[in-house]
């Protein structure tokens, strides 16, 4: 959740607040099918219509912000909906192990994009956003693929996970609000690019250690 927080900030430059809603999402995904691909579809598609909202309505990184909270509300709301014949779900199945492949494959993917040709105008984005644009960089490009493929992993998340807890609609509140504080600790090291993921990676392994819950 920290490397979702901290890729939709660098990148899109807000803070997206529906990450925690998609977890949810996805582990009431979990309980109606066994099938991951619908997770990953439905996290894509959902991440696309948010970078078409931003894109179109927000001029700052506060009403980005605001907009991707009220599209977390949303879908907490209408899991509540679905949610009210039952107090708790419970998936039959239990993926948790691949989480953790998850995780990785996030990681080394976000490792292999900055070292890759492309890793300069991501780091050039990150640096300054603006700039680069003037500069021909394709930032809503990289920009839509961020919030999509961010979102996809946070529903994706969510499904995994779902075979060790209770599922219910503020299931994920606690991991978006884990993820922004490690984001927040890592990004006070003011490292761009990989190096950044690296520390953030390594706080992230740090606090979990510390507080008991690494897997």
């Amino acid at each position: 959740m920290a490397l979702l927080v901290s890729v939709n900030f660098r990148i899109g430059k807000f803070l997206n607040l529906s990450l925690g809603g998609l977890f949810a999402a996805g582990g009431y995904i979990a309980y109606f099918t066994s099938n991951p691909v619908i997770a990953v579809l439905s996290g894509l598609a959902f991440g696309f219509l948010l970078y078409i909202a931003i894109s179109g309505i927000c001029r700052s990184v506060i009403e980005a912000t605001v907009l991707s909270l009220g599209a977390g509300i949303l879908i907490e709301r209408g899991l509540e909906i679905v949610h009210s014949s039952s107090y708790y779900y419970f998936v039959s199945f239990d993926y948790t192990n691949y989480l953790i492949v998850l995780g990785a494959v996030s990681y080394l993917a976000v490792f292999a994009a900055y070292i890759s040709p492309a890793g300069l105008k991501i780091k050039f984005i990150e640096s300054d956003h603006e700039l680069a644009e003037m500069y021909g960089v394709n930032t809503k490009g990289v920009f839509s693929a961020a919030t999509s493929l961010t979102s996809a992993c946070a529903v994706l998340a969510g499904f995994f996970v779902s075979g060790s807890l209770a599922i219910s609609p503020t299931t994920g509140f606690g991991y978006l609000i884990s993820g922004i504080i490690v984001s927040a600790i890592s990004a006070q090291l003011r490292q761009i690019g990989a190096v950044h993921y690296a520390t953030l990676l390594a706080v992230s392994l740090a606090i979990a250690g510390l507080l008991e819950v690494l897997f």
